[in-house]
């Protein structure tokens, strides 16, 4: 069933991108970006689901980059490319809504099972999506964030829900990532600080696979 529909879609859609698309990979007409793995999409069933941001507005070989994330768990993932830095959290926060309903609607994800990953500016909004719609956004990957999304939480609505921080020995965020590690678990957001050598940088998509892993253990799958 799934099969069929994602190819129906791969058939369907438009994209602003030019060029050829990385394999298995289904961009809109809003350039938003969807990989279904095939073991996916062959098994049926609903699957947890990762949606990556990006700095300067996500593209194909971004989600292509995370290929390893969805092939490895099998979930699906996607991309918003409308959010980005220097734009207000609001208009990123309109955007990203936007591109789960569409995940949602479209792919074999289970909804209590959705994730975000973003790294520096972008893993500040992933936080944010969490505080402002817990409902929609169990947990997150944030690699080098600030703190500026930590005046967002009302503490009694994202308890149970997850965040795994990464930041580096020389990360210039380092210290807000460690006020965050304690005020969210403090606050029943289990929280994972994982301090790596380097200064700010994203690092490999094994990384993000290391921060996938744990959400899943840590959400029963």
């Amino acid at each position: 069933m799934w099969t069929a529909r994602i190819l129906l879609l791969s058939v369907l859609a438009g994209t602003a991108f030019a060029g050829k698309l990385p394999n298995g990979i289904v961009c809109d007409a809003d350039s938003d970006c969807f990989y279904v793995p095939a073991r996916v999409a062959e098994a049926g069933g609903r699957v947890p689901a990762l949606l990556v941001l990006h700095c300067n507005g996500a593209v194909p070989r971004d989600l292509d980059t995370f290929r390893l994330v969805a092939d490895s768990l099998g979930w699906v993932e996607a991309t918003c490319h409308a959010t980005r830095n220097h734009r207000s959290t609001d208009s990123n926060d309109m955007d990203i809504v936007r591109t789960i309903d569409k995940l949602l609607a479209r792919y074999p994800v289970d909804s209590s099972r959705l994730f975000l990953f973003g790294f520096s500016g972008q893993g500040v909004q992933a936080l944010a999506e969490l505080f402002l719609h817990p409902d929609l956004v169990r947990g997150v990957v944030a690699v080098c964030p600030h703190a500026a999304a930590v005046p967002l939480a009302v503490w009694e609505k994202p308890q149970g829900h997850i965040v795994y921080l990464v930041t580096r020995q020389q990360d210039w965020n380092r210290a807000d990532n460690e006020k965050m590690y304690h005020l969210f678990n403090e606050n029943g957001v289990l929280t994972e600080l994982v301090v790596t050598p380097g200064e700010h940088g994203c690092g490999p998509a094994a990384e993000v696979l290391t921060g996938c892993r744990w959400l899943s253990r840590n959400t029963g799958d």
